[in-house]
């Protein structure tokens, strides 16, 4: 549809500032020696409610609960926050807290969990098919450009994705799923059901902080917000988090575990080197950005699953790399293999025969994110691209990441059919923004035909790969494309309902945050939304589409969200950067740099050269400007 761009008024606030007085949770982990091992590749791994408008500030959200725990700020590794919840908590004796009981008295989670508020959670009837709930899995996958899924590029012989194009044409193709046009925003609200406005709209590096604000002024998520993982475990499920992290780290409450997972395996920044899983140094020792918690179990770096170089910098197909003790013995230890492995061993553990609890899997790759890593034998199998590539070789190494995904996406949907736990299972995958084609395609990919990528507000940029699939979808939703509005944070209200929960989160309401902006999808997945229509909703044809409008965010021009915009002072701090409506209308305000469209095969040997696609607006030749008078439909 057509979309205006007008300019935006300047916000009232300002927004929040990098300040460097953080503590992190941040823990060296140096390699260690490892014995000769033989690894071999596994044989079947190549298988073939209301939006609110105005102008809310990060500042504004993550001060709302500044008086309920005023100095009250944890050092990195102390227990977490104390909050005062009612004292009916600390004696449950309700049926609704007998699966949080049994969490406790298993040792998956503490007592105290999310500041005491576990026990203040709510059951409700569960809305799946006949009330059983579903074992849940969710891929967010990083960095996914549209033009690099098969079933949006039938016709390019660069796209391999076999096992995600049959996932699609077994499921629902999610075809309007949108998301923040960048990582740790989107990864925040998709983990508390919020819009980003509502929750995080920076993509800081972890040392930031607001010093004014204890409780809440750290990177990520507001501690004071309740977790997707702790909702599930309150229904009874067995939850794990694989993967990339980036939604907190400063205290307990802030990882993983604080969220409500009871085991992970995981890195906490916004990537790390899939060879040497570090990230950074500290006194010229590199840091090993790479955290397990186990169920039930102890929680802490994840020494020896990491793998050795013979560099800090090995190459992109970490020759010479050999994987630790405990790592991946697949592919030398290259970290979505590892990643991959880890969740088909959750997968086998795990009791499919215990209806009470099933399965919560959250499976965050780190690919297709830089830096563009990939075991050789599949940089090989892409040689083709060479010759119309980037001298990096970009678009071939992204080709071949997606293809290794693809590979380990059909291990992981195997695995479950081979537990016998499909045709019970719910999958939703999408990516965390748009794929990056900024800075002549460093990044990889390409989201052809749509406008745009990562950093923008444009389709390439928050519109994104995204589908339903799994045994325990109806026969007559199968196949099918919704085009109705999607949200990547509207998974937490879909996933509440389907594991009978109440998504309403207490612990926020009582500090004064937000409430959630999540809208269940559930009647959409499981095709009750043809059924009769209420006049409120809005639909077309005879689908109700539960979603009717989006608020899309912008963190302005502080920070390193929007580096370099031409006209600082009259943008600083505005979160409200546009709105798509159902009908196909879209508002953007402000400036937008990205403001063209790439071609099929991006990016190339000419794209390097060029300033249009450039990361900072100061030097890009595509932006969008309009003056305070007016604006234009383009």
């Amino acid at each position: 549809g057509s979309f205006a761009c007008v300019r935006a008024a300047p916000a009232p606030h300002r927004i929040l500032t990098a300040m460097p007085s953080m503590r992190l949770l941040s823990v060296l982990l140096f390699s260690t020696p490892l014995v000769n091992a033989n690894w071999q590749q596994r044989a079947d791994f190549g298988e073939g409610r209301k939006a609110r408008m105005g102008h809310h500030t990060q500042q504004n959200v993550l001060s709302s609960g500044l008086d309920q725990q005023l100095g009250q700020r944890d050092s990195p590794l102390s227990s977490p926050s104390t909050e005062s919840p009612p004292s009916s908590l600390s004696s449950p004796q309700s049926l609704h807290t007998i699966h949080a009981e049994a969490a406790v008295t298993d040792g998956l989670l503490p007592r105290e969990h999310n500041g005491g508020y576990f026990f203040q959670e709510q059951l409700v009837e569960p809305r799946g098919i006949d009330g059983r709930k579903p074992h849940l899995l969710f891929v967010l996958i990083d960095d996914f450009g549209w033009g690099n899924a098969g079933w949006h590029a039938k016709d390019n012989p660069e796209v391999l994705t076999p096992i995600m194009d049959s996932l699609v044409e077994e499921g629902i193709d999610l075809n309007r799923h949108y998301v923040y046009k960048y990582c740790s925003p989107t990864r925040s609200a998709i983990q508390t059901g919020r819009n980003p406005i509502h929750v995080n709209l920076q993509n800081l590096m972890h040392p930031s902080s607001n010093d004014r604000d204890p409780v809440s002024g750290f990177n990520g998520i507001p501690r004071n917000m309740t977790g997707l993982g702790t909702k599930m475990s309150f229904a009874g499920y067995r939850t794990h988090m694989i993967g990339k992290w980036d939604a907190g780290m400063a205290t307990p409450d802030h990882t993983p575990r604080g969220r409500g997972y009871m085991s992970s395996l995981h890195y906490f920044h916004q990537s790390n080197n899939y060879w040497t899983q570090t990230q950074h140094a500290c006194q010229g020792r590199p840091i090993v950005d790479l955290w397990r918690s186990e169920m039930g179990g102890n929680e802490g770096p994840a020494r020896e699953y990491n793998s050795v170089c013979p560099t800090n910098n090995p190459s992109p197909t970490g020759d010479g790399c050999k994987e630790g003790k405990k790592g991946d013995h697949w592919y030398h230890g290259y970290e979505d293999a590892l990643f991959a492995r880890e969740v088909m061993d959750v997968i086998e553990k795990h009791d499919e025969k215990d209806a009470e609890h099933p399965l919560f899997m959250f499976w965050s790759p780190h690919a297709v994110h830089t830096p563009l890593q990939v075991p050789s034998s599949y940089l090989n199998k892409f040689d083709h691209i060479k010759k119309t590539d980037t001298r990096g070789r970009h678009r071939q190494t992204y080709a071949a990441m997606v293809s290794f995904l693809d590979d380990a996406i059909g291990n992981v949907t195997k695995s479950l059919k081979d537990k016998g736990m499909w045709e019970d299972t719910v999958m939703v995958l999408c990516s965390d923004n748009g794929g990056p084609i900024y800075d002549g395609g460093i990044g990889g990919a390409n989201n052809y035909p749509l406008r745009g990528g990562k950093v923008s507000n444009f389709e390439g940029g928050i519109r994104v790969n995204a589908f339903v699939s799994g045994g325990y979808l109806p026969s007559h939703v199968r196949g099918t494309k919704y085009e109705g509005l999607v949200a990547g944070w509207d998974w937490y209200a879909t996933f509440a309902e389907l594991g009978g929960v109440d998504p309403v989160d207490k612990r926020a309401q009582d500090a004064k945050l937000p409430p959630i902006d999540s809208i269940s999808m559930v009647d959409v997945i499981l095709g009750r939304n043809s059924e009769q229509l209420d006049e409120e909703e809005e639909h077309r044809g005879s689908v109700v589409e539960p979603r009717r409008e989006l608020l899309l965010g912008t963190a302005g021009c502080e920070g390193w969200s929007e580096p370099g915009c031409r006209f600082p002072q009259k943008y600083k701090g505005y979160t409200v950067g546009g709105v798509i409506r159902s009908d196909g209308l879209k508002l953007l305000i402000g400036d937008h740099a990205q403001a063209q469209w790439t071609g099929p095969q991006y990016p190339n040997r000419t794209s390097q050269h060029s300033s249009c696609f450039k990361y900072d607006m100061k030097t890009a030749s595509c932006v969008l400007a309009f003056e305070p008078t007016g604006g234009f439909y383009v």
